[in-house]
């Protein structure tokens, strides 16, 4: 009888660290579910976005040679996290404009958003140093928390403090373009709470490019 107890006790133990195994499993896959499908949604909501109601309305670059526009409009993708349109692509004289690389030193003038599937409002906006924009928030009587400035933001890419995505989407640019580039929580904060920038949150950049060193 006493080696039948011991024998039960240990066949429940082992029991109860199966079912607790189980549920942290589960418990690891929901969490996994929840960003798979937040991340799906803020992928099909960029390209839903800019292949329909964005104006102008974009292809994806890998179909510009199907296309039978001389001009197309379209953007450039890297994965599935970092979209980019250059607004200016088709500008005159364009080839001859300075690239942006790797190690370059460039001014930019900028407006960021958090992306909600639709074109972004001033209530949309976190972080800016263009005048226009900070005028916009001004005559909207929203709360300006930070000391904005009007200076253009200097940068050397590859060693800013700029989330990765955005340096990625900015290489291949050239000085003069008027750039937006897309970026899913997983190319900008992350699960991080950045400033206004709540936790998951993909987020839009429209980018000046002043000048490249």
């Amino acid at each position: 009888m006493r080696d039948y107890s011991i024998s039960m006790r240990y066949y429940i133990r082992n029991i109860v660290s199966i079912v607790m195994a189980v549920v942290v499993m589960l418990l690891g896959v929901g969490c996994n579910n929840d960003t798979d499908t937040v991340l799906t949604s803020q992928q099909t909501g960029i390209e839903r976005y800019l292949t329909g109601s964005h104006q102008p309305r974009l292809i994806v670059e890998d179909d510009v040679a199907n296309s039978l526009d001389d001009q197309p409009q379209f953007y450039t993708r890297w994965g599935m996290d970092i979209y980019r349109y250059i607004a200016t692509y088709y500008d005159e004289g364009r080839d001859g404009w300075d690239e942006v690389r790797s190690g370059s030193t460039i001014e930019i003038v900028y407006t960021a958003y958090i992306f909600n599937n639709a074109a972004p409002t001033v209530a949309d906006m976190f972080a800016t140093n263009d005048a226009e924009s900070i005028t916009k928030l001004e005559e909207a009587g929203l709360d300006v928390e930070y000391e904005w400035t009007t200076e253009p933001m200097r940068i050397t890419v590859g060693e800013s403090a700029l989330v990765s995505g955005l340096e990625t989407a900015l290489k291949g640019c050239r000085e003069g373009d008027s750039v937006e580039i897309y970026l899913t929580y997983e190319a900008a904060y992350g699960k991080h709470y950045v400033g206004k920038v709540p936790s998951k949150s993909a987020v839009v950049w429209f980018v000046d490019i002043v000048s490249v060193e």
